[in-house]
Order: C-alpha cells, then sequence, then structure tokens
C-alpha cells in the first residue's frame, strides 16, 4: 500500500521512496513519478542519438561468424540458428554524436511539457545516462529493455498509453522497431502518434560471406550489395525525384521506391 512509503523530493518530483515506477522487466529503475503528464516523446539511443564503435557479433549455424554494426542489424534479416551476442553494449563505446537529432532532443527539454524517454534495447542504462550527462542532458529517463525485439518497444510505448498517455512521438533508426510502434495507430486511432524513421545510408555488409555456394543471390540481404550499384540514382514514384538507390533502400520495404530499388539491383 501507498502509506508503506516514505513521500519526497528527487529531481524535483514528488515521488514516494521505494516504490517500483516504470517497466519492472526493463533495467531502468529509475523513480519516476507515476503517468502525470500526457505527453510522451521517445528516443532510441544508438543509430539514432548516436554512432558507436559497439558491434554484434553473430555465429551461424554452419559455425561461421560475421560481425554487424548497429545500422546494418538494424536491417539484417535473421537467419535460422543465428546466436547473437551483444556484450559490447554494456558501455558506450567511442560515441560520435548524430547532431541533428541530438539538436532535436535538446529542443524538446527546453520546450518542456512532455516526459522524454531514452528507449534503448541495450541492457545496461547507466552508461547512457552517462554519456546524456555529459552532453548536458541529465535528466532524462533511459529505459534499457534488454531485448532486441522490435516488439517490446511497442508493447513498452502502448503500457504508457494504456497509463493515460495521449500524445506520443517516437523516433528510431530500425524500420523493424518503427513498423511495429507504427502499428499502434490502428489500435489506438484517437491517440496521436508521431513516428519518424531516422535515416541513414545502407551499411556495406559484414565481411564475411557466409552464402552457401548453391544459396540465390537474390535471397541474400540487400545491404550486401557492391557500392557501386547502391550509388546508381532512380526515381522515387511518391516524389518524382531522383535519389540514390542505397537512399532507396533504407525505406520501408512497402514503400514503391523500396521495391523499385530492391528490383533494379536484383536485375543487375
Amino acid at each position: 500500500m501507498a502509506s508503506n512509503f516514505t513521500s519526497g523530493m528527487w529531481n524535483g518530483r514528488k515521488v514516494e521512496f521505494g516504490k517500483v515506477y516504470g517497466n519492472p522487466i526493463a533495467s531502468a529503475f529509475l523513480s519516476i513519478n507515476e503517468e502525470t503528464d500526457k505527453k510522451i516523446r521517445v528516443f532510441d539511443f544508438d543509430d539514432t542519438l548516436v554512432k558507436t564503435k559497439s558491434h554484434i557479433y553473430v555465429a551461424h549455424k554452419d559455425g561461421k561468424k560475421s560481425t554487424l554494426t548497429p545500422g546494418e542489424y538494424a536491417i539484417y534479416e535473421p537467419k535460422e540458428g543465428d546466436d547473437f551476442d551483444f556484450s559490447d553494449f554494456e558501455k558506450v563505446k567511442q560515441p560520435q554524436e548524430i547532431k541533428g537529432v541530438t539538436r532535436l532532443l535538446k529542443n524538446i527539454v527546453r520546450a518542456g511539457g512532455s516526459d522524454i524517454y531514452i528507449l534503448t534495447a541495450r541492457s545496461a542504462y547507466k552508461p547512457i545516462k552517462d554519456y546524456l550527462s555529459d552532453i548536458g542532458l541529465d535528466k532524462l529517463f533511459v529505459v534499457a529493455l534488454a531485448d532486441s525485439d522490435p516488439q517490446k518497444k511497442a508493447d513498452w510505448i502502448e503500457d504508457k498509453i494504456k497509463g493515460g498517455v495521449k500524445d506520443v512521438f517516437f523516433i528510431d533508426d530500425s524500420h523493424k522497431n518503427v513498423a511495429a510502434v507504427k502499428a499502434l495507430s490502428k489500435k489506438y486511432p484517437n491517440i496521436s502518434l508521431k513516428v519518424r524513421h531516422v535515416q541513414h545510408d545502407v551499411p556495406t555488409a559484414p565481411k564475411q560471406n557466409y552464402m552457401k555456394k548453391d544459396e540465390n543471390p537474390n535471397d541474400m540481404s540487400l545491404k550486401s550489395l557492391l557500392p557501386k550499384d547502391l550509388n546508381k540514382t532512380i526515381k522515387n514514384p511518391d516524389t518524382g525525384r531522383n535519389i540514390k538507390v542505397k537512399s532507396a533502400l533504407g525505406y520501408d520495404k512497402k514503400t514503391p521506391v523500396y521495391k523499385a530499388a530492391a528490383n533494379l539491383v536484383k536485375k543487375k
């Protein structure tokens, strides 16, 4: 019962010390106020706010191994038997700020009126808190889900909606995470849900080539195409403008421009 807790102030908020606030599954046990604000702004961390030297290591079913950057992992299609190692993400290695998105985050912080969260698939939240403090953002909530399943991010946001949030802004570099969160709009049509996809150049493929000799090249991920193919241009059917194929391949797979780019490179 609430009467068993001691009330006080923490970071300018009235809280009940000893009470668990937020998602108990996450590794971000931050004493935050129960949902009173009806607006939340949710930012991914890796390859959205910052690029790092952290990698994901993949052991494949055939015994071979690959190394993926966060950007490569965002578009990687897992194969049966893949085993992922995320140990690099226990710390923030050699961070390089993505200034455009960080500027947006700082503007939202200055504007006030909403709770701001960094929602990450990482398992450790403290290194992110330390990094944010270093760039002058020391009062943000960090939620470390310890799970790379895109549905986990959607579930976390849905929990906030069920708690009374009426206005959600979400930004992420992974099209899988973006698609999972966008799907909430059909379930909650009366909620203001704005989802933004941070699009970077399609990353180069891992150096290891684990395609079997009898495997159809068209079944490979498009990120393994040679850079000279990806630098060609193609017309975006939605805008009529020419964009690079590598940029088109960063769009949602259901868009006309992605399909056109995919068909083009597969014919090469």
